[in-house]
């Protein structure tokens, strides 16, 4: 009886789909389109996910990249200086362009027992090539004849007012200018520096350029 029963529903659907086919045909090609539609929207989602995650792949390695060329550029640049007298480790160091004499004592192993440093400008910054001498105490600084170089010129970091004004052009009251800026500043880094001096100019500073030396 059951199978009679179910064999009668197939038929009499069968009959139903067949009477009203135009009609399921127009109520079903709506929902049709309908889900089409929604399966192209959710593709297209999905894509657009995809390449928004690739651009930020590429700008974060592009980040990278900038990254390590700062770090590259901010390398600093190494120079050679020679310190000898009152510390531990005398000898020559490289350290980084920028360095202070205190950081450089600090290399040396530090300062003996006897040094001096009443008159060292422990904050002035090392350039290249300088050579620095830390005395004992009871040295006379000023003993050595340290203003003139083997090459006659001029050492504007070490030369006195009286030696300073074997220069072409600079009197009494520019060296004195020049002593007082060493005092204040700590030595030249280099032969152009002493245009910060007040009273000495370009023009000045071309007359005199052959003559001085800051080694």
């Amino acid at each position: 009886m059951d199978k009679l029963k179910g064999i009668r529903c197939i038929e009499d659907l069968k009959e139903f789909i067949y009477l009203y086919k135009d009609v399921i045909k127009k109520v079903a090609m709506p929902v049709i389109v309908v889900a089409a539609v929604l399966i192209f929207w959710i593709v297209g989602l999905n894509k657009d996910e995809t390449i928004v995650e690739e651009v930020d792949t590429s700008r974060h390695v592009s980040e990278e990249q900038n990254d390590d060329s700062k770090l590259k550029n901010e390398e600093k640049i190494k120079i050679y200086a020679d310190i000898s007298g009152c510390v531990e480790k005398p000898g020559v160091y490289e350290v980084e362009e920028g360095t202070r004499i205190f950081q450089l004592i600090e290399r040396a192993g530090g300062l003996t027992k006897d040094a001096d440093i009443e008159g060292l400008n422990r904050a002035e910054i090392v350039s290249d090539g300088q050579k620095i001498i830390i005395y004992a105490k009871g040295e006379s600084q000023e003993s050595e004849n340290t203003g003139v170089s083997s090459s006659g010129k001029i050492n504007i970091n070490t030369a006195d007012a009286s030696q300073l004004q074997t220069i072409s052009g600079v009197g009494p009251v520019t060296a004195e200018k020049i002593i007082e800026y060493r005092k204040a500043n700590g030595k030249f880094s280099s032969i152009e520096d002493i245009k910060n001096v007040s009273g000495i100019g370009d023009k000045t500073f071309e007359k005199i350029r052959e003559n001085i030396t800051i080694r």
